[in-house]
């Protein structure tokens, strides 16, 4: 029997990025155009990145985590697991809806400054540029 070959190339990991990424996008309702706006980018080089057709795709993915608040390396995380807002969300109303604030329902009151300043990022129910 022969034996599997399991190894992870340098190639995999950029595409598992960019999977990652795009899930994230589409969970999150983000707009490219803004985005691609606020990396000082033209949404087409946006949209190539996206698609793999770029090369530094690990550089852009650091970019991008930063701009939306988040640690450099959260798309490259070979154990990124996405979670909605609307999940968290859901999570964070029953953690309050018991009277009691846990430790990450701190955390999240905290992050309420920051996710202001990346609301402009979000769709808010226009998608005309999605």
């Amino acid at each position: 029997m022969a034996k599997k070959d399991t190894s992870y190339s340098f190639e995999d990991h950029v595409q598992q990025t960019l999977k990652n990424i795009n899930v994230f996008l589409r969970g999150e309702g983000l707009k490219r155009k803004r985005l691609a706006q606020k990396l000082g980018m033209s949404e087409s080089n946006f949209s190539d990145y996206l698609h793999g057709k770029r090369t530094n795709v690990l550089e852009f993915s650091a970019r991008l985590a930063e701009v939306l608040g988040l640690e450099g390396n959260y798309f490259a995380d070979p154990d990124f697991a996405y979670q909605s807002a609307e999940s968290k969300q859901e999570q964070q109303a029953m953690i309050f809806s018991k009277g009691t604030l846990s430790p990450e329902g701190e955390e999240g009151l905290h992050q309420l400054l920051r996710i202001c300043e990346l609301v402009e990022t979000y769709d808010v129910g226009d998608h005309s540029d999605a």
